[in-house]
C-alpha cells in the first residue's frame, strides 16, 4: 500500500473540524516526504477547509522499542513558576525591538 492509499484509508476515520463531515472524500496532497515523515495538505470536500499535517510513520522496529520514562524531557532543576511567567510577560509586552536583543547576556 503506498502513502496516498494509506492516508485515504485513514481519512475515512476522521471528521472535518470545521464542518463535521466525514473526510473519506477529502483532497490529499503529499507536499514532501523524507524518511518516515511526510508533510501533507488535507482539504475537506464539503467546506474546502485546509489543514497542513506532519505525518510520522512508526516502523516495526520502533513499535518494539520501549521508551525510557524521561526520553525527550529536558534536564531542568525546577519548573518555571507563575511569577516567572508574569515577569516574562511584563518584559515582552514593554519591549520594542528585535527578539535577539533580549537574548544578549548581560
Amino acid at each position: 500500500m503506498d502513502l496516498l492509499e494509506l492516508l485515504r484509508f485513514q481519512a475515512r476515520r476522521y471528521r472535518c473540524s470545521a464542518c463535521g463531515e466525514n473526510m473519506a472524500d477529502c483532497g490529499i496532497n503529499v507536499l514532501a516526504q523524507q524518511g518516515n515523515r511526510a508533510l501533507v495538505r488535507v482539504t475537506c470536500a464539503s467546506c474546502n477547509d485546509e489543514n497542513l499535517l506532519q505525518i510520522i510513520f512508526q516502523t516495526e522496529a520502533e513499535e518494539n522499542k520501549v521508551p525510557a520514562i524521561d526520553e525527550g524531557v529536558p534536564d531542568v532543576a525546577d519548573p518555571i513558576t507563575g511569577d516567572e511567567m508574569l515577569e516574562l510577560h511584563s518584559l515582552l509586552s514593554s519591549h520594542e525591538g528585535a527578539l535577539t536583543e533580549l537574548l544578549v547576556k548581560r
